[in-house]
Order: structure tokens, then C-alpha cells, then sequence
């Protein structure tokens, strides 16, 4: 094994210990989770972003460098989840455009590629903050490159990189207060030099033993009709294009013109871009992605026998085109159906513990019959996978940066199909956002110390604005307590969402006790369903 001179095959298996290794801690990192709610998922977004990576990966079948690594970039990309799943497609993105013209590299070369991807990861993000993944990323970049430079084979500067990246990780609590109170340092970081200590590992000959989990991802997976004499095209085929100033937009409209226009998507970048259709000629799509450019990926399912053995309905679009279409981010069964009343289009089942990626939210989008699209995350840990989206969507696409299912709703109540542009639009519902408080009543899953409160696996938190306010020992008295927080002399109306562990009966004593206590306020309730959450709560 040359390890200054490193070609496609001994990267694709770096990439695939990589990722178990991952798969084998992700609990572990979920469990660094700050907030002792049961939303630790930075270790599963993580993994499954990973897990599309690797995915990707395995399909080139030749041995340059630059095959994998322009997988590596598109399956993270797709499956980024997440906050940190979104960071680690953007550090993996960084690092592609470093090898993306290159056979086989150096030590150097990785070096420099782990560095561009430090540049590249903070650029995703609006506001970064150190003391975060960024953070250790960095340090173990710049050391990377130190060992490189000074002529550090492959395991050399990987091992430095894992050195400084581990100092670094002990230094994030004095960073970040937060993470100190809670006696933890950062999950995001913890779970990258998880992923290089997989690289070490392999290198090593060390053998890495992972648990299976059930998480399976594929790329562009179909929902085929259960009739077969619904099927009009019968070969869904898809492949990726690389080249040099690819245009996906071009792709997409070519194609159409072919007559390749049915469940079509063409997604991607200037070098890279990665095609979905329906037809009866997959040849002819074919032959139009060769004369732009290499393809890999290829895989073409005939849905006719398919539709035979797995007999799943196609979601069909319904109704008129509008101008701009709504596509939202809600778990329970009542918060789809609300959601669904003020006019989405579409809703992704995710939230807490379920974070989409940003393929789901780019099959969403095909799935809408408009001519552009609002995206609605309602949760601050999916707002980035949405914006990965914006970027690459075949249609006009913008995110109202919603962080919880009550700054949703108070943009849908602003939200029209007709009469107004995207633009405008979505500056309408974006400043409606923030005419709503928002409060959360869930339990801890741990034992934690947050912001000086001594809180027990148990406890029932009340969480207004994302911070934890109100620990209690059961599920009244709390959410009264933060109501108290979040009610003022200027506050007009409460709404109540419960979730799916809550009564009818629960609910409406639970109304009547706010009523007396606040009279000034209008209370609402309604079921939404939502796991894991005993109330969302909306004070207006």
C-alpha cells in the first residue's frame, strides 16, 4: 500500500471505514446532545449523511480519484441532514474540488483538500460559531497540512490531523458555555474525528467492527403504481453527468424537448450533474448525457415488473399549477392535516429525531405542481438542509427560515398561490415569523446540567424560544409555569398543539385552567399528533 501516492480504490475504502465507524459511535455522539431532550440526533444525521456518501461511493467501478470523490460530493450533498450532516456534505464538497481532476494524489493534496473543505463549510454557514464542528475541523486541517508539507505520508498526517482534532475537542466547552454547563464537548466534532479515526484504522490494518442499523438510503427512490396498465413509461433510469460547465436548468429543458419530461429531476453543479427520468428510451437519455460528458451511476429499473412485486402507489399531482407552492416540514398526523387546510402543498414527515435531507426535500418539490416553491423547515436543526435544497432545486425555490411548527403556521397565514411573485412572497411570511412565541413541553432523557439547572433523566422541561425554562414533574404544572414566560399584557391568543401522548381530556382541563389564569387571551387547542412533545404552544 503506497500511502504518498493514493489512487480512487484506497480512497473509496477509506471513505467506507469512514462511515463505519461512524455507524458503530453514532449513539454515542447523539448522546452529546446539549439539550437533554429526546432530539439528540447529531451522530443519526450525521451517519445517514455519511451513509448516502458511502452509497454513492461504492457505485464507481473505475480507480481514479477524481470518480469517488465527485460521488463523495454528490451523495453528501443529497443526504446531508441536519445541521452537522449539512456541514459534513459541505466539508466533503471542499474537498472534492481539490481532487476532482486528479487520478491519484499526495498526502499534500489531502491536506489541501481537508483545508478547502474547512473553507468551504464555513462560507454554508450564515453565522458560524466556534467552538462547533467548524471548529475542530480546522484544527485538525491545519495540522493535516503541517505534517503533509513537512513530507508525512498518508498515515502521518492523518494521525496529526486526529491529534489536533482531539484537542481541539477538549477545548469546545471553554468555547462555548453552553457545552460547558452541560458537561459535553461538541457532537458535530466528535463525530468527524469518529470518521478519521475509521480512515487511522484501516490504514492501520486495525480491523473496524460496527453495529447494523436498520437506516437504509438509496438515492431517488420510487413509488411505483400497484396497476401496471398505469404505467405509462416503463424504464426509470438514472445517472450522473461530469463535465465541465454542466447547467442543470440546460439539462432538465433539453431532455424536455426530447420528450424526456416525465418524474424528471436534474439536480447538481457546473462539473457534476445527476439525472432522473421516466421513459421507454433510457437509450436516448443516455446518449444525450454521453455527448456532454462522462456518465457513472447508471441504473435503469423497469417499473412494469416492479409495479408486479412491490405494488406501491405513485403520488400524482392533483389540480391547476400555481405560482408559488408550499412544501412543509411537520410530524403528527393533526399538524399535516393543519398545515394542509392553510394551503401546503406537501408535507415531509420529519421534526424531532427526523430530520429530512436534502433529497427529500428536492422529491418533495417534484412532487408539487407549481411554478416555484416556499419551504418551510419549522425546526432550526432542518433549516440548512432546505437551503442545500433552494440552491440546487430545478425550480425557483425559497426557505422562511421557521424554526418551530408556531412560526410556521403564523407564515402560512400570510401565505397566497396567486397575485404575488416568490420574492415578495417570501418576505411576507419570513417577517411573519417573528410575531410568534414559541414554547415546547417535552421530557429530559438524561440526567444534565443546562444553564445552571440541575435537570434529571424525567423531568418535564418547558422550553420557550428553544431555551429550557421550566423543569417540573408533570406535564401541567409546567406548561402552565411557561406560559407564565411567554404570556404578556400584548398577548392576545394561545394556541395549543398536543401531541400524541396527550388526551382530549387532558387538553380541554388543561384549556379551561389557562382561561381562568389568563383571561385576557383567547386559548386554543387542537390535536396535532406530534411525537415525543406533550404541547407546542403559540402565543400571538
Amino acid at each position: 500500500m503506497n500511502l504518498n501516492v493514493i489512487d480512487g480504490n484506497l480512497l473509496k475504502e477509506l471513505l467506507i471505514a469512514g462511515g463505519h465507524s461512524l455507524g458503530m459511535h453514532k449513539s454515542e455522539v447523539d448522546s452529546l446532545n446539549v439539550f437533554p431532550v429526546p432530539d439528540g440526533d447529531t451522530g443519526t444525521n450525521m451517519n445517514l449523511t455519511m451513509t448516502s456518501a458511502v452509497n454513492e461511493v461504492k457505485k464507481v467501478t473505475d480507480n481514479k480519484a477524481s470518480s469517488m470523490v465527485k460521488a463523495l460530493s454528490l451523495g453528501s450533498l443529497m443526504g446531508a441532514r441536519g445541521n452537522s450532516g449539512v456541514i459534513l456534505s459541505q466539508l466533503f464538497r471542499g474537498f472534492s474540488k481539490v481532487l476532482e481532476k486528479k487520478d491519484t494524489f499526495t498526502p499534500v493534496d489531502f491536506a489541501n483538500g481537508l483545508n478547502e473543505g474547512v473553507k468551504t463549510a464555513y462560507k454554508a454557514v450564515l453565522k458560524p460559531v466556534e467552538g462547533t464542528i467548524l471548529t475542530v475541523s480546522k484544527g485538525a486541517a491545519k495540522a493535516a497540512l503541517i505534517e503533509a508539507q513537512k513530507g508525512g505520508n498518508l498515515v502521518e498526517v492523518i494521525e496529526k490531523a486526529l491529534e489536533q482534532g482531539e484537542k481541539t475537542l477538549k477545548q469546545t466547552p471553554e468555547m462555548l458555555p453552553v457545552l460547558k454547563q452541560a458537561g459535553v464537548v461538541d457532537a458535530g466534532g466528535k463525530g468527524l474525528l469518529v470518521i478519521y479515526e475509521g480512515w487511522l484504522k484501516y490504514l492501520k490494518g486495525e480491523e473496524i467492527t460496527y453495529t447494523k442499523t436498520d437506516e437504509n438510503f438509496e438515492s431517488f427512490v420510487d413509488e411505483h403504481p400497484t396497476d401496471p396498465k398505469d404505467i405509462e413509461f416503463a424504464y426509470c433510469t438514472e445517472f450522473i453527468i461530469t463535465g465541465n460547465n454542466l447547467d442543470p436548468d440546460k439539462v432538465r429543458d433539453d431532455l424536455i424537448k426530447f420528450g424526456l419530461s416525465d418524474s424528471l429531476l436534474s439536480v447538481g453543479t457546473d462539473e457534476m450533474v445527476k439525472v432522473h427520468v421516466h421513459t421507454n428510451n433510457p437509450g436516448k437519455a443516455l446518449e444525450y448525457g454521453v455527448g456532454l460528458g462522462n456518465l457513472q451511476g447508471i441504473k435503469i429499473d423497469n417499473m412494469l415488473i416492479q409495479s408486479e412485486n412491490f405494488g406501491k402507489d405513485k403520488e400524482e399531482i392533483k389540480g391547476p399549477q400555481k405560482d408559488v407552492g408550499v412544501v412543509a416540514v411537520a410530524s403528527g398526523e393533526g399538524l399535516k392535516n393543519i398545515m394542509m387546510s392553510m394551503g401546503v402543498d406537501h408535507v415531509i414527515e420529519g421534526g424531532q429525531t427526523m430530520n429530512p435531507s436534502t433529497e427529500d426535500f428536492l422529491k418533495a418539490i417534484e412532487k408539487v405542481n407549481a411554478k416555484s416553491i416556499i419551504l418551510l423547515p419549522n425546526n432550526s436543526n432542518i433549516i440548512l438542509a432546505a437551503e442545500q435544497a433552494e440552491k440546487i432545486a430545478p425550480i425557483p425555490v425559497k426557505v422562511v427560515r421557521s424554526k418551530t411548527i408556531p412560526q410556521g403556521i403564523a407564515a402560512l397565514l400570510n401565505y397566497q398561490s396567486e397575485g404575488i411573485d416568490l420574492e415578495q412572497l417570501h418576505s411576507v411570511m419570513q417577517d411573519a415569523i417573528s410575531s410568534v412565541k414559541s414554547g415546547q413541553v417535552t421530557f429530559a432523557v438524561r440526567d444534565s446540567k443546562y444553564d445552571n439547572l440541575d435537570i434529571k433523566e424525567g423531568n418535564i422541561l418547558g422550553i420557550a424560544e428553544n431555551k429550557i425554562e421550566v423543569i417540573g414533574e408533570n406535564v401541567t404544572d409546567t406548561t402552565l409555569e411557561l406560559l407564565e414566560k411567554l404570556i404578556n399584557d400584548d398577548s392576545e391568543i394561545v394556541t395549543l398543539f398536543s401531541g400524541v401522548e396527550v388526551t382530549t381530556e387532558q387538553g380541554e382541563q388543561l384549556v379551561e385552567i389557562i382561561s381562568e389564569k389568563f383571561d385576557h387571551v383567547e386559548v386554543e387547542l387542537h390535536s396535532g399528533g406530534q411525537p415525543l412533545y406533550y404541547y407546542l404552544i403559540s402565543v400571538e
